[in-house]
């Protein structure tokens, strides 16, 4: 659901406008498109992390970028909340082999 959610964004679309304009075959290429150059903000996040390290890294301070990566929500707060849409990407990647 946070590809869609991503991918709506960017192209400045509702999720409504994506289900109903995208073909299955386009949305696989920008899923795969997202797994070499991803859409989303995890980028930034990693960029600015790589950042953290080095100036921390600089300073005599050992700091891996996982540990300097935002965290925006545990996993057990994703777990409790109950998704309507988990299982749409799913369905698009099921319904085009």
């Amino acid at each position: 659901m946070q590809f869609l959610m991503s991918l709506a964004l960017r192209m400045g679309r509702t999720l409504g406008e994506l289900r109903n304009t995208l073909s299955v075959g386009e949305l696989m290429m920008w899923a795969e498109y997202d797994r070499e150059n991803p859409i989303s903000d995890v980028r930034a996040d990693i960029r600015n992390a790589q950042l953290v390290s080095a100036i921390y890294g600089s300073q005599g301070v050992k700091v891996g970028i996982d540990e300097a990566t935002l965290q925006w929500s545990s996993s057990e707060e994703e777990a409790d909340e109950g998704d309507p849409f988990a299982g749409l990407e799913a369905a698009f990647m099921a319904a085009s082999k």
